[in-house]
């Protein structure tokens, strides 16, 4: 038996490195594999339990007096009773283990959720999207190039937007005017060929994907049920969504919980590599078609529609009805697991220029360089205004009706981006990618505009476009007809 004031061995973790902590006076040893668990146990569980050995070294320190007794009795008069204490240490015991037996057979899960802990996991390096399914595109001629004056744009008001972007944390704003490039300018290292993170972007190329297998003739049209493809909700409440409700985020599926523990739906559903099974197993809490979330979820149901409709993996009909037709350059993107489904809700990797092309398609009804990409009737019905939300279309977001506070989610009203005003343009479309990344696409105008960049708080979401609208050059006048 170890003398008292003999020094302990290198497995040993005293009340003093605890009290450094801010924990509990409690000694136990961490020998050999317990040194894991009690690690494990400070990362899930918080305030350090103990394990066997320290319990009946407690108990017997208790008894002689020993101080632990007093700390821990402070500790009670203000909070839980040590048995209730021991009773939550137990309960959440039992959550991390039906979660650690539940990813078990998953280290991906595992590897992912820790590696976001050593990023900004809300802007994690391209790197960190792994694996990858290549999207194979063809690229075609560059983008031509104009000059504003030959645009009908005062230089004096792109100059103006790119001042506000460059004080904003930006890396790029492109705008295009009739197919053309005007103006482009760049920061950070970034260039035309460098290749962003899309974000929620992705969304609006799953959206487009529903429209190309329409017109294939592998979906009846928006309003079949999901159920014919989604076949896991058949025999429940969620065979009533439509393909329509997802394309419009009120398929009324539960929401996010907004918790970041490994455990969490919000985690869960995003990091899984059996993306489509934990996206797929949420519950319908609310009617289709009554509430609206700009959740992840909807997107990821729609990825599973196309490819069980097409038969092709996500990443081939992408390739083959947008990036090769837009004549983009190759792009990426994030699989669950090597095979797995692709993520159509996030995270696409592709050239920041090439957006260019989608934004003009969209503008032209569906159509790039004469060709028809997709339906002109598809993409008006992407941009008319949804049920549960009409601020939102099939994916994509409407300038109209105006609200100053856009939130994604009645669950997190603090969360939204801030406009001071409407967009000048009753027809403004555009998609919205995590970090304040948007295209703003003006088909009256034939007007797109990309911003890329990262997230902050001095933000107007309507400031940049509504610059470039109000700069281009007024028609003029029509002039009388001279008499015969």
């Amino acid at each position: 038996m170890r003398q008292r004031g003999a020094p302990r061995g290198p497995g040993w973790v005293g009340a003093a490195h605890l009290r450094r902590a801010g924990r509990p006076r409690v000694v136990f040893p961490a020998r050999h594999g317990r040194r894991r668990a009690f690690l494990g146990r400070r990362l899930l569980l918080g305030p350090v339990g103990q394990d066997r050995a320290g319990q009946r070294r407690a108990g017997r320190q208790r008894q002689a007096g020993h101080p632990v007794r007093r700390h821990l009795d402070r500790r009670s008069q203000g909070g839980l009773k040590v048995k209730k204490r021991k009773i939550l240490l137990i309960g959440l015991g039992a959550v991390v283990l039906a979660g650690a037996t539940t990813y078990a057979t998953a280290p991906l899960y595992w590897n992912r959720y820790f590696r976001a802990l050593t990023v900004n996991p809300l802007e994690p390096p391209i790197d960190w999207y792994k694996p990858v399914a290549v999207v194979k595109g063809a690229p075609a001629t560059p983008l031509p190039k104009t000059t504003p004056e030959a645009a009908g744009i005062d230089p004096a008001a792109l100059e103006a937007a790119a001042e506000y972007a460059g004080a904003r944390k930006s890396d790029a704003l492109i705008v295009v005017k009739d197919g053309a490039i005007v103006y482009e300018r760049y920061w950070n290292g970034v260039g035309p060929n460098t290749v962003m993170k899309a974000h929620s972007f992705t969304k609006t190329m799953t959206g487009m994907l529903i429209g190309a297998a329409i017109a294939d003739g592998k979906i009846k049209s928006v309003d079949q049920p999901a159920a014919d493809f989604i076949t896991e909700w058949k025999n429940d409440e969620r065979s009533r969504i439509t393909i329509r409700d997802l394309l419009q985020m009120s398929s009324g599926l539960e929401p996010p919980d907004y918790s970041y523990a490994p455990w969490s739906s919000t985690i869960r559903t995003f990091l899984s590599p059996d993306l489509a099974k934990d996206n797929l197993a949420l519950k319908a809490v609310h009617p289709p078609g009554t509430v609206f979330g700009h959740h992840n979820p909807d997107p990821v149901a729609l990825s599973v529609i196309v490819e069980r409709a097409t038969g092709k993996t996500f990443a081939d009909y992408m390739s083959e009805k947008l990036f090769s037709p837009l004549g983009m350059h190759d792009g990426s993107l994030w699989l669950a697991k090597e095979g797995g489904l692709a993520h159509g809700d996030c995270c696409m990797i592709s050239q920041v220029q090439d957006w260019m092309r989608i934004g003009i398609m969209l503008a032209n009804g569906g159509s790039f360089e004469g060709k028809q990409v997709l339906p002109a009737d598809y993409v008006a019905a992407m941009s008319a205004p949804g049920k549960a939300n009409p601020g939102y279309g099939f994916q994509v977001w409407r300038g109209r009706p105006f609200v100053k506070n856009r939130i994604y989610s009645p669950e997190r009203p603090d969360k939204a981006s801030v406009s001071a005003e409407p967009i000048a343009a009753e027809d403004a479309i555009f998609l919205d990618g995590w970090g304040k990344r948007r295209l703003w696409i003006v088909p009256s105008q034939k007007l797109v505009v990309l911003r890329d960049g990262v997230d902050l708080d001095d933000w107007d979401d309507t400031k940049i476009p509504n610059l470039i609208l109000r700069g281009l050059a007024a028609p003029a006048a029509p002039q009388p007809e001279k008499a015969p």
